[in-house]
């Protein structure tokens, strides 16, 4: 397969998992993840492990969003192989259960891994601004 075609593939299964974010959806995460239990996934909030990590996460985002919106910009993916990765710059937009806007900035990347069902995410890092009053003085 081509260089060109993997990205393209990777772009898909981005999208799809974007998709997957505003939507809430377990069924449609599923399509874009590794089911295993060596997937880690690195948040500000802490470190979640394997598929059920995922679950846990997709759970959170629909119990305690109402709506939410991802967008993604400066996307950058490097395909080696049967690896890729991919950097991003997001705005994340929700609406909290009371209806309170939350607006969270960052950055995002993924590791992917080919499988026989095209390819998955296989590690998720992703980072918010420190706030100004965390930095040294």
């Amino acid at each position: 397969m081509s260089s060109s075609q993997d990205r393209s593939d990777v772009e898909r299964v981005f999208s799809k998992y974007l998709r997957s974010l505003e939507e809430a959806d377990v069924a449609l995460a599923a399509q874009v993840w590794l089911q295993s239990p060596d997937v880690l996934i690195v948040t500000p909030i802490g470190r979640f492990h394997g598929w059920d990590g995922v679950k846990q996460i997709w759970a959170a985002m629909q119990r305690e969003y109402s709506e939410r919106k991802v967008q993604a910009s400066d996307v950058s993916i490097v395909v080696a192989g049967d690896a890729a990765w991919l950097v991003f710059d997001f705005v994340f937009s929700a609406k909290l259960p009371d209806g309170k806007p939350l607006r969270l900035t960052g950055w995002e990347s993924h590791g992917y891994r080919r499988t026989a069902d095209g390819w998955r995410i296989a590690h998720l890092h992703y980072s918010v601004p420190m706030s100004p009053s965390a930095l040294p003085a």
